[in-house]
């Protein structure tokens, strides 16, 4: 019952706050309505001579501006200069990669296992610090930035950039000893 009682205050007050504000809305408009405007003045037609009365500040200025470029800036000048983006570039492609399936070169890499089937196979190799990386169809490695193109039941081919041309390089799966 009070919780009714509650939600049947809040519904009253909020349609009193309403009545109010339209209320007070529309008494506004009547007494700007109402308010009497005073009667404009009439404007004295200007003349030559008062234009000369205008203070120094107001009058426009005889002298055109000119725009004098000695010592400033070209604005069309590029602000970085094309060699020194070249050579940045370079730089950054010739970076050490920071995965380590890119930080030896691929026949440093023995493949201790493949598994999967036809449709989606996963090698496993192993690095010179006895740490174990999966490889996937797709997978970088090696210092030239080689792909991985196909994983074989007993091979993995991985295809590098040497120069213009392509090398494919083949690991075999090595047999337990």
């Amino acid at each position: 019952m009070k919780r009714k009682n509650k939600k049947q205050w809040i519904v009253w007050f909020g349609v009193w706050l309403f009545l109010a504000t339209v209320l007070c809305a529309c008494g506004e408009q009547e007494k700007k309505a109402a308010a009497p405007q005073p009667p404009a003045k009439p404007q004295a037609v200007q003349t030559a001579p008062a234009a000369a009365a205008l203070p120094q500040a107001l009058q426009k200025p005889e002298v055109l501006y000119s725009y004098k470029p000695s010592g400033k800036p070209d604005p069309f000048k590029p602000f970085v200069d094309a060699k020194i983006a070249a050579v940045t570039k370079a730089k950054a492609a010739k970076a050490e990669s920071i995965f380590p399936l890119q930080k030896a070169g691929v026949e440093n890499f023995n493949v201790v296992g493949i598994m999967g089937d036809e449709i989606r196979r996963v090698a496993i190799v192993e690095d010179a610090g006895k740490k174990f990386y999966p490889l996937f169809v797709g997978t970088r490695m090696g210092i030239h930035n080689g792909k991985v193109t196909d994983i074989l039941a007993d091979r993995v081919i991985v295809e590098e950039l040497d120069g213009k041309k392509t090398r494919r390089v083949v690991l075999k799966l090595r047999n337990n000893q």
